[in-house]
Formats: structure tokens, sequence, C-alpha cells
């Protein structure tokens, strides 16, 4: 890439009615899979339908790990990840380093399964799940049903990630079981029976604002404007709230 972009604001509509705004500078993305299937064409297209986000898609064992250092973060303003990967070497110790100089970080539906046996990645997201009951004998699993009508509650209508978001339903893959530690700022929940009652939220580990958001499945989730104008709206905050990470450039504002 090229040189240092200064931080955008980036605007949420623009993402939900999938028109650019050309005279907004770009978000530089860093989206991170791994570890668990999705529709591809149809998650990708979100961020394409945009030219003010510019990504880069990197997968576990095929290049994320050099990505989740310092020394490669000064490209992006913020990294999102979609992964369930379980393997914290050899990237961890870089990535950890990373977020304690403060990289903005989105964390996305199934991510909240990955690392189930390392105690620390609690901390990071601000909540975990686990998918495999025999990953950790004994230990409680999360349970998971596609294809659900999932009533959404805004809970602090206040946020900038939730600011013009009215109550909405989605279709998408309901969890429960998982946990969510107390100090996480609830920003939506539901009422569904089969999914817990907070499924999105704000957090700070080390010096990194810290975005989780349970929705995202596949396309039916992909597709809702509410679920756009969120993530949209959580990219734009989470990098508002993080530091420039490229060694040898002060942060601009």
């Amino acid at each position: 890439m090229g040189s240092r972009i200064p931080r955008r604001t980036f605007v949420g509509a623009a993402m939900m009615s999938l028109t650019a705004h050309s005279a907004a500078p770009e978000l530089r993305l860093l989206i991170i899979t791994g570890g668990h299937d999705f529709e591809e064409e149809p998650f990708f297209e979100i961020f394409r339908s945009t030219k003010n986000i510019r990504y880069i898609h990197e997968r576990f064992g095929t290049g994320a790990e050099k990505r989740l250092a310092p020394e490669s973060a000064g490209e992006f303003d913020a990294m999102l990840f979609y992964d369930m990967h379980q393997e914290h070497e050899p990237h961890w110790n870089a990535w950890m380093e990373l977020l304690d100089r403060g990289m903005p970080s989105i964390f996305l539906h199934h991510a909240l399964g990955s690392y189930v046996k390392v105690p620390e990645y609690l901390d990071i997201v601000g909540g975990r799940a686990r998918f495999t009951a025999s990953v950790i004998p004994g230990s409680i699993s999360t349970f998971w049903q596609h294809d659900q009508e999932i009533r959404v509650r805004v809970a602090d209508r206040q946020h900038p990630i939730t600011r013009g978001l009215e109550d909405f339903t989605i279709h998408d893959e309901c969890y429960r079981g998982f946990y969510v530690r107390p100090d996480a700022h609830v920003l939506l929940t539901t009422d569904h029976p089969l999914n817990d009652r907070n499924i999105a939220w704000t957090y700070r580990y080390k010096n990194s604002p810290i975005v989780y958001i349970q929705l995202g499945h596949d396309h039916a989730a992909y597709a809702n404007p509410n679920f756009r104008m969120l993530l949209a709206q959580a990219l734009d905050w989470a990098a508002s709230q993080g530091k420039t990470m490229r060694p040898g450039k002060e942060q601009k504002e």
C-alpha cells in the first residue's frame, strides 16, 4: 500500500445504501478469517460495495499471522475478525503487542468461539463461546440454531455505533450459552428464547477499542440494511477511537 491515509469519517448510510461518497477518505481494513466456513461472495460484497473501504483479506494459515504484528499493522485503520481460529502460535505475542498499541478491532459472529484453550481471549473480546464441548472436557458448550427470526432491541440509542437504528428483526443464527464480561458496554439485546440476551457490545482491551457483534451468519444477515448500518458505524467508531500504528508516523486525527 501507499503512504499513510488520514483517518476518515465513514458515513454509515453509505454502506447501507451501497453508495460511495467520493469525497470521503478511505478506511483501510484488514479482514481476517479461518477456522469456519462462510458465504464468501455475499460477505465481501458488503465491503466491495463502497469505495470508501479499502480492504485486504487474509486467512489464518496463509498469511494472517504475519499481519498481526505492529510492523505490518500500519497499513490499516482497523481489523475485522470473522474467524474461529484456535492455534495461538506463532502470532499471539505480536498480536498482544499490537493490541497494547491500540489497534481498533471488530469481532463478528462466530469469532466469539476462537481460541477456546486461551483464557486471555475472553479479556480481549469481552466475551466468549465454546462451540465444541470436547475441546475442554467438562466445559459448557454453546448452543446454536440456524434460520431464526431474531428480534433485536437497541439497548443504547445514544452510542455512535447504534445512532439512528431502531429495533429490528433479522434472519440469522442464534447463540445460547456464552459468557459476556459484566464490564462490557451492551449495545444490542434480544429476547429470543434460543439466544442469550446481550448480542453486541463495546469493550476495551489494553489500548484497543473492541466491538463484538453476534449477528452476521450468512447472506440473509449480510443483506439486512440494519446489519450493514451497524457494521459500518462500528468500523467508523472503532477507527476513531484507535491509534496510528504506522512506525515513524505521528497520529493524525
